[in-house]
């Protein structure tokens, strides 16, 4: 009887085990290989990434728990994702997928949660085909 269910029981464990192993992998950010500093994301900001230009922005008001939209132009990229965190803070999952539009632009609706120390300098990490940028900001009061 316990051979029946162990057997019945296997491949249900080979396949969570799988699963665990690809989604470890696939939420391992990449290490950001520059900072780019911009005054103005409203309009965006330029860097290169892997010898490419990549242009990176936010649209709408910049408050926690008020959606607010990220865009990355990236010239024929392919997987395009942004990871927002806090230096010296557990902000909890933040990892949001870009998709392109018509244009080809790469865009998100996110929502930031409240930081409860008050803090609202934030690190967007643009992750856009394994390599990534970081982008420090600060949300409106």
């Amino acid at each position: 009887m316990n051979n029946k269910i162990l057997w019945a029981a296997l491949p249900l464990l080979i396949v969570g085990l799988a699963v665990a192993v690809l989604r470890r992998d696939d939420d391992a950010p990449p290490v950001a290989t520059a900072t780019l500093a911009c005054a103005d994301l409203a309009t965006g900001c330029a860097t290169r990434l892997r010898d490419k230009e990549v242009r990176v922005g936010l649209g709408g008001e910049v408050k926690p728990l008020k959606p607010f939209q990220v865009w990355v132009n990236a010239a024929g990229a392919g997987k395009v994702r942004a990871r927002f965190t806090m230096v010296g803070m557990d902000m909890g999952f933040n990892l949001y997928t870009l998709l392109a539009d018509r244009d080809g632009v790469f865009r998100a609706r996110v929502t930031l949660p409240v930081c409860v120390s008050g803090k609202r300098d934030w690190i967007m990490t643009v992750e856009i085909d394994g390599a990534a940028v970081n982008v420090p900001f600060s949300t409106e009061p």
